[in-house]
């Protein structure tokens, strides 16, 4: 079934990017890359790669508050690296191992605490989801000026405001028995446990809710610091988009990327597309943004290639495959 779903995702992702490439036109596509060499592009490529860095560290800082939450001490360089180790699997391995799994196998493997090591990836993850959902809201209101369709307007609201009933009931101990109790019941799979293991993590910070708040705010800037990427590419390929338009465009286009696809390909290009053609940017300048919200991300996780190759005697495929069975 896994693998049924890998090729769905991945006939998705080819067939949606290969109808844009062709309608844009492949030569018109190429001349936008082309203006990388011009006097001052490589300079703004090599911003676009600091604020990429810039947004691992922020997302690394978060993921060091919550560990350090549950007690667990990690250095920042550490999980900094867990992060680029992270992103070589989703971009170049093979594999139904995500990153996410690789993070979590890594932190149990340092500290042995399984629970910990699970919560604390899944949290940061539907924090950030929750960050950027929040700047997409207050980005869509003006947005939706230049479209007649609000449907992901509303989605957007009704999907933080489903995270923040969440957080709110799981961290009060009436409603969060009552979900002990309902997914008790779920014995299939064991996947009622493994959900209560998670309630039950979040749970233990209902007394730290400046944890929720330092995660939230570092999960804005993370988000502020990807569009400044996509400014920095825009100067570099000389595409005419506004900076405020662009804090508009990424985080919706990033909720885009949570339908079915590989690594979001193909749905992410159609994003870029569909809100930059409202600003009359042309397909081919759209799609060499997006393609190069793909190869920065490929560039900077080589890197995190070469530490995993340095670990691989630390790094046991396995006992990973374990882990996400688990989950």
């Amino acid at each position: 079934m896994r693998h049924l779903k890998t090729i769905a995702k991945a006939l998705i992702s080819i067939g949606l990017f290969s109808y844009l490439i062709v309608s844009a036109d492949h030569k018109q596509i190429a001349l936008v890359f082309g203006n990388v060499y011009r006097a001052d592009g490589l300079t703004f490529i090599f911003l676009a790669l600091l604020a990429y860095l810039s947004s691992i560290g922020l997302m690394a800082m978060r993921w060091q508050i919550i560990l350090k939450s549950y007690n667990l001490k990690f250095r920042l360089s550490q999980l900094f690296g867990f992060y680029l180790v992270g992103l070589f699997f989703n971009n170049f391995l093979p594999s139904s191992i995500g990153g996410d799994i690789i993070r979590i196998y890594k932190v149990v493997g340092e500290s042995d605490d399984r629970t910990a090591g699970f919560a604390s990836v899944i949290l940061e993850r539907v924090l950030g989801i929750a960050s950027t959902l929040f700047l997409a809201i207050t980005s869509l209101y003006y947005v939706s000026q230049y479209f007649e369709d609000d449907r992901i307007l509303y989605t957007s609201i009704a999907l933080f405001g489903l995270i923040v009933i969440f957080f709110i009931l799981i961290t009060r101990d009436r409603p969060f028995e009552f979900f002990l109790k309902v997914f008790d019941k779920l014995s299939i799979l064991n996947i009622g446990e493994k959900i209560n293991k998670l309630i039950e993590s979040i749970h233990i910070l209902k007394e730290k809710k400046e944890v929720f708040i330092w995660v939230f705010v570092l999960s804005l800037f993370s988000q502020i610091a990807i569009v400044f990427l996509n400014y920095f590419v825009v100067l570099a390929l000389n595409i005419d988009v506004d900076l405020i338009y662009l804090f508009l465009v990424v985080p919706v286009t990033f909720i885009i990327t949570m339908l079915p696809s590989i690594n979001g390909v193909g749905v992410r290009e159609y994003g870029f597309v569909f809100f930059l053609a409202a600003v009359k940017v042309s397909s081919a300048a759209a799609i060499s943004l997006s393609v190069m919200n793909v190869l920065i991300p490929m560039f900077i996780s080589v890197w995190g290639g070469v530490l995993f190759l340095t670990q691989r005697n630390r790094t046991k495929i396995d006992e990973v495959k374990a882990i996400e069975r688990n989950l």
